[in-house]
Formats: C-alpha cells, structure tokens, sequence
C-alpha cells in the first residue's frame, strides 16, 4: 500500500468530495466541516486553502485521496507550537495509514517549521484516533469534560501534546 502526503493542488476534488461525504467521520469533527459533503464543498476548500497558503494535504493511498491532515500555526507566546487535525474516509479506517500519516505530518512540521511542540484535540469517545496520537508518542496532557457540543449532545475532549524532545524518527 502507497501512502503520501500530496499537496492540495495535486488533489483531484472529485476524489476529496467522495472521501469526505461519509457520516461516520464527520461525527468527530467540527460544525464547519460539511454533512453531506458536495463538490462545491471540496472546491471551496482547496481554494480557500491554496490562497491562504495553509499547511494542508491530501492523504493519498494508491493514487486516491481518501482523507486530509492539516496544520494550524500559532501567535504570540503559542508560536512555537502548532496544532494537527486529520480525518481519513472509513472505508480505509483499521489499516494503519493514518498512524503513518501522522508519523509523516510530524516529521516534516519538526523538520521544516520552527516549532517545539505539537498539539491535538480528540473526542474522548473516538478511541482509534487516540491510539494513532498515542501510537505516534503524543501524551495526553488533558482532560475537558463536556467542552464540546456536537448534533444535540456535550462531548469530552482529550488534550494530546508531542515534544520534538519526545518524537521518535
């Protein structure tokens, strides 16, 4: 299995709008990702991403988006950290590509940004993406009881932090 980290300009949004209008990812994810996801959806936000020069990429298994990772960077006394965000078409959930995906998104953030430090934010309930933070040595540096409200109902957060010091090749 070939999986790679392509740049959103090499994406073909037809592929990013089929790996994206599946229920069963947008359930942990925020309000302002789409259900169901259309075309116009994807377009929208390759070009958003593309002109903003954000850190994001298409997540690529045997020459098929099926997913995305992204980056967001912080200010002022955040800027050395940063925080990921990923979410991978259920079809391809149980095979290890996002545990990979994450390993390759660290390296090259440590690699190429000067940054010291990697966040991420979980569901408490969505456990296979805490294995794959966890898999990738992020330590769970806290716990948020009902922070989120998500389709009617309040959901714990897990806080999730990964040390350049800590990160292993």
């Amino acid at each position: 299995m070939k999986i790679e980290l392509k740049s959103l300009a090499d994406i073909d949004p037809c592929e990013l709008a089929n790996a994206a209008n599946d229920s069963h990812i947008h359930q942990y994810l925020r309000n302002s990702f789409p259900y169901p996801y259309t075309l116009d959806h994807a377009m929208s936000f390759i070009t958003h991403s593309l002109t903003n020069r954000a850190v994001d990429f298409g997540i690529v298994v045997n020459d098929i988006c099926v997913g995305c990772v992204g980056v967001t960077f912080h200010k002022d006394i955040y800027l050395k950290n940063c925080d990921i965000g990923y979410w991978l078409n259920s079809h391809y959930w149980g095979l290890g590509i996002m545990s990979k995906v994450v390993h390759m998104l660290c390296r090259y953030l440590f690699d190429y940004y000067p940054i010291t430090k990697i966040c991420a934010e979980v569901y408490a309930e969505n456990i296979a993406s805490a294995q794959v933070l966890e898999h990738n040595h992020f330590v769970k540096e806290g716990y948020l009881k009902n922070h989120v409200f998500k389709d009617g109902k309040y959901h714990d957060l897990i806080l999730y932090g990964l040390r350049e010091n800590d990160y292993e090749n």
